[in-house]
């Protein structure tokens, strides 16, 4: 349970960081971190509860807490360097090769914790991916970059 909660603390840290990207507004930050990272814990604790592996949560939970802890470091790091050299593209185009890796990975640890094949984890992961991204959209209005002329 220690490691859940260190790892739990770390995301929401780091995730708040990079969200101060995306938001204007700080409590905007936190208020999708926290519904990101409440919403992941109780869909896979229904999730694994509905297929009886209910003694697989805290140690799926805290797998997907570590991979999304690398992600988001990884994402602090290369996002910095590029902003650093002055190309902020580069970011752009790490964030999505990040983005692949971390689905694969996430589905990875979604296909060992519900024992399904890896093309079902990996659309489940990614229809979660969607979801979330668009109820974190309506909920907490992203800024978004002034159109160039």
């Amino acid at each position: 349970m220690f490691l859940l909660q260190v790892l739990l603390a770390i995301n929401l840290g780091l995730n708040f960081l990079l969200g101060l990207n995306v938001f204007d507004n700080p409590v905007d930050v936190l208020g999708a971190t926290v519904l990101e990272l409440a919403l992941s814990a109780a869909l896979l604790y229904a999730g694994l509860r509905t297929h009886g592996k209910g003694e697989r949560w805290r140690q799926s939970y805290t797998a997907l807490l570590g991979i999304g802890a690398i992600g988001a470091l990884l994402a602090l790091s290369y996002r910095t360097v590029a902003s650093l050299i002055g190309i902020p593209e580069l970011a752009g185009l790490l964030d999505l090769a990040v983005f692949f890796w971390l689905l694969v990975a996430m589905a990875h640890i979604v296909r060992h914790s519900f024992e399904i094949a890896l093309p079902f984890a990996i659309i489940i992961v990614f229809l979660y991916t969607m979801f979330m991204l668009g109820l974190v959209a309506q909920w907490f209005v992203p800024e978004l970059p002034a159109a160039q002329p």
